[in-house]
């Protein structure tokens, strides 16, 4: 459907990112399947384990595997929108990303403690994506003209609770409370991010030519949706 004649078109600029989108997802699943046949005995595959049991499997990955990823969205980050050249390396960045993710991701699907609320989450996630998402019909010209602003100030916003959670945990004040009231904060960013990278996508769709960076635009959206899913986690436990 975004291809003719095996390259990426134009044609349903919009549909063509949500279909990456939910390949993405679909790519995680089958990683973290994968993962779950590499680090569990046969009889262990189709049961659930204990949380630390699942962070002391992936412990020895989970460094290298946060490096590789951060690596990735850089790289994929960096490659132009719009191009015909470097479609094959597009894509075998976007899967690099995705599998060493999936290896972060892996307990939340795996743990029993987990478990319990992960159903609640999921649905909580797309029930926030939708409603972000179908703001951009709303207040289409507000999300058009604020945008550079917005990033702006989000990102600001990300580095300073970045560099605060970092300092909680090296001097060891990192309580719960704490942790649930700074998640809220993350998870409104998101989803204010939502709102703003949607509204992306139509003005990505109108100046499109040819050969867009569909596994580019759809990482975007699968980071937001990714740390609204990780911090409702923490916080519905």
């Amino acid at each position: 459907y975004a291809f003719v004649n095996n390259k990426p078109h134009c044609n349903h600029f919009v549909t063509n990112v949500y279909l990456y989108l939910a390949l993405s997802f679909s790519l995680v699943g089958c990683f973290i399947h994968i993962y779950n046949y590499i680090f569990n005995k046969p009889s262990e595959l189709g049961k659930l384990i204990p949380e630390k049991k699942t962070y002391k499997q992936i412990y020895p990955y989970i460094f290298s595997s946060f490096v590789v990823s951060i690596l990735s969205i850089i790289a994929l980050s960096i490659r132009p929108m719009f191009s015909k050249e470097g479609f094959l390396t597009n894509h075998i960045i976007w899967l690099i990303f995705l599998a060493s993710i999936s290896i972060i991701l892996y307990p939340y699907f795996k743990s029993i403690e987990f478990s319990v609320v992960l159903q609640r989450v999921l649905l909580m996630t797309c029930i926030i994506f939708l409603i972000m998402s179908s703001l951009v019909f709303v207040i289409p010209d507000f999300l058009r003209k604020t945008y550079y602003k917005a990033l702006i100030g989000f990102l600001i916003a990300l580095v300073v609770i970045i560099f605060s959670e970092l300092y909680l945990l090296f001097t060891q004040t990192y309580d719960n409370k704490t942790y649930t009231y700074i998640s809220y904060i993350v998870i409104v960013l998101f989803s204010m991010f939502i709102s703003y990278d949607t509204s992306r996508l139509f003005y990505y769709a109108d100046k499109c030519v040819n050969s867009p960076n569909y596994p580019l635009v759809s990482t975007n959206l699968f980071l937001d949706i990714i740390n609204i899913f990780v911090r409702l986690m923490g916080t519905s436990r």
